[in-house]
């Protein structure tokens, strides 16, 4: 459908399948009976609901729940048969529950010390309820999840631009955590000798598995269409009636219909784009539609025309880019387009920092029109500043900025997500973001179409409009001294004869 299914949970018979969705307006959560294909609403309220984890027991659900601007942790009971219980009070975030399979620990990260860490929260003494597990301050760690037998916890952190998998062993915590591999939303075999986790790359992700054994077993991945935000692994199987009932929705309806009319010289042509404010409002009649069907996605998204006005859409190779921009930038394909900053300087607009292999890319949120819960989502990360690299503040000039003090409250729509969705991807940062702005490119998307940016040019331009023309060295305007004739030196030194007078 059109609403977003999130953090699956299988419950401990494998009959069930708890998780989030926004499917009638607001984030709650759905019980779905797999045998059946029946589902059940189990929270119907304007806040926000996600992440469950079920009790060994298969009667409660932990679940991170976000009202009145701040995400705690609660307990609700599967049959409704008695109200949730609030785990956590602090006004600090706590998200991400896991539940032990002892039945007696639930894990979570909170950012109560400054720094989003794991947290235990031990269900049998209230008096001394929770622990800091990791107690890293420079490093922040997500998804934490423990082993079928509960000895072992597994968690995300993020080092030098790479997600990497730690497990603890929580019998002997003064042995530090073993590295496993790269990922985030680590889920594992029931056996646990194998997990399985979502590998990200800036505009894709993979699925990987790696085995904790030592049987020689190599580790598989593979990759996927859409992005994964998380996962679970049962052993039972699913049930045959679940395919039979879903078998009409394993097509889903395009989101847009791509209709263009190359010219005889193979070559497209660029198409005005209706009610859009732009220094040139058109693009390439081969990304119109997806533009126009992104454009109109959004608004209802975030209760607001986010689109309506671009800084740049298609560039003209006379029209020269400000400075920063490269001069193969996308722009000139007609492919990209860049929207407008005056969003982010209103404060509608929020940039999350995401380094992967040495380059920066930008995750942005568009901040909801309707702040009732009805639209997106919160943020769970510290959102990027740039207005700090001009406060006296030398590492946050060598920064470029820096992380703000707290997250934003609010609701807000992932846009980076949402333009993927329609073929769009973003741009990493340039080398010099740091110290020019402009640089970021934190606004500029572009569906490329798996083709390069010569081939895309082609397909606007002749060859002989892009030609470069060969450089050459042009003469120094540096003066050089004049060379001038000097005596030869020579080993044999002649007397000149002296005249006589008569």
């Amino acid at each position: 459908g059109e609403w977003d299914d999130r953090y699956p949970a299988i419950s401990p018979d494998g009959a069930f399948i708890a998780f989030s969705s926004n499917r009638q307006g607001a984030w709650d959560l759905f019980l779905l009976e797999l045998r059946t294909g029946k589902l059940r609403r189990l929270t119907d309220t304007p806040g926000f609901e996600s992440y469950p984890t079920w009790s060994p027991d298969g009667h409660w659900l932990a679940c991170e729940a976000y009202y009145n601007g701040d995400f705690n942790i609660w307990i609700i009971p599967i049959d409704g048969s008695q109200p949730p219980i609030q785990l956590t009070s602090h006004p600090a975030a706590d998200t991400s529950p896991a539940w032990d399979p002892k039945g007696r620990r639930i894990a979570f990260i909170s950012d109560r010390d400054g720094n989003p860490d794991v947290f235990i929260a031990n269900l049998e003494h209230p008096d001394d309820r929770f622990h800091n597990l990791t107690n890293t301050p420079r490093i922040a760690e997500i998804d934490p999840v423990f082993s079928p037998d509960g000895s072992r916890l597994a968690y995300s952190v993020l080092s030098n631009g790479i997600d990497l998998i730690l497990i603890q062993d929580l019998g002997d915590l003064d042995r530090a955590p073993v590295q496993m591999g790269q990922g985030r939303a680590v889920a594992w075999s029931q056996d646990g000798q194998s997990i399985a986790a979502v590998l990200r790359n800036p505009n894709e992700t993979h699925i990987k598995n790696y085995s904790l054994s030592d049987d020689g077993m190599t580790s598989l991945g593979f990759p996927l269409a859409n992005g994964v935000v998380s996962l679970d692994w049962t052993s039972s199987g699913l049930p045959g009636e679940l395919f039979t009932s879903g078998v009409t929705e394993l097509t889903p309806t395009p989101l847009y219909v791509f209709t263009n009319h190359p010219a005889d010289s193979g070559r497209f042509s660029l198409v005005d784009l209706p009610d859009i404010s732009a220094p040139h409002p058109a693009l390439s009649d081969a990304v119109d539609e997806a533009f126009n069907a992104l454009r109109v996605r959004t608004a209802e998204e975030v209760g607001w025309d986010f689109l309506i006005s671009l800084e740049n859409a298609f560039v003209g190779l006379n029209d020269p880019l400000p400075p920063g921009y490269v001069y193969n930038d996308w722009l000139y394909t007609g492919r990209a387009f860049a929207f407008s900053q005056a969003a982010i300087q209103a404060g509608w607009v929020e940039l999350i920092r995401e380094d992967f292999s040495g380059q920066t890319y930008w995750r942005v949120f568009i901040r909801a029109g309707i702040q009732d819960g009805s639209l997106g989502e919160p943020l769970r990360y510290l959102p990027w500043d740039f207005t700090t690299r001009h406060n006296f503040d030398p590492q946050a000039y060598d920064q470029g900025g820096s992380p703000r003090e707290q997250i934003p409250s609010g609701y807000y729509v992932d846009f980076t997500q949402l333009a993927y969705d329609y073929g769009f991807e973003r741009l990493p940062a340039l080398a010099n973001w740091r110290t020019f702005y402009p640089s970021a490119r934190f606004n500029e998307f572009v569906l490329t179409g798996g083709l390069d940016w010569t081939t895309a040019m082609l397909q606007l331009y002749p060859a002989s409009a892009i030609v470069t023309p060969t450089p050459f060295r042009t003469p120094t305007p540096t003066p050089t001294r004049t060379p001038r004739p000097t005596a030869t030196p020579w080993w044999w030194r002649w007397r000149t004869p002296t005249p006589i007078s008569p």
